[in-house]
């Protein structure tokens, strides 16, 4: 609970500057929806769990590197997947693959399926959650273990982003 006003103010702040005014309406205004942001993603975490402010801030710099990560794949993917569309052959192998989840938390793989489906070229189809298997959709089974690798690389990225 004592991480709340922390995690308001950090918002708030961040507020200012995405907005670019340094004005107290504009903090008020900063403090209102990152106080409404805390309140409605409280339950994110576990119940009973508790993070000291430092702890949080040693994960931003896994968060940057994530979200450099992510970027990049998607600027890559799109670009991949505008070349099969306008290729004459159009070079289009899709198939499906079973990825391993095991050990995973309930977040860690929602954000592993976000990421992996927000990433042009794959698709999060479904979930085994008793054999922990994650099946992912790609337009590109002729390079199956390349792509097995790239899940990989979102897993471990993600399990340094949240844990």
């Amino acid at each position: 609970m004592r991480t709340y006003p922390y995690a308001i103010l950090s918002l708030a702040v961040v507020w200012m500057f995405l907005v670019g005014s340094l004005t107290l309406l504009n903090f008020l205004v900063g403090l209102f929806f990152a106080a409404l942001a805390v309140v409605l993603t409280r339950r994110v975490l576990k119940p009973g769990t508790r993070e000291s402010f430092p702890r949080v801030l040693r994960r931003v710099p896994a968060f940057l590197r994530y979200l450099a990560f992510f970027v990049k794949n998607v600027i890559v993917g799109n670009l991949d997947v505008a070349y099969r569309a306008i290729h004459p052959d159009l070079p289009v192998y899709p198939g499906i693959l079973a990825v391993d989840i095991e050990g995973l938390s309930d977040l860690e793989v929602t954000m592993m399926a976000n990421t992996i489906t927000l990433t042009p070229g794959t698709l999060t189809l479904d979930f085994d959650m008793n054999r922990d298997r994650m099946f992912v959709h790609t337009i590109n089974a002729r390079e199956i273990e390349d792509v097995r690798e790239g899940i990989q690389e979102v897993q471990r990225h993600v399990r340094r982003v949240l844990r």
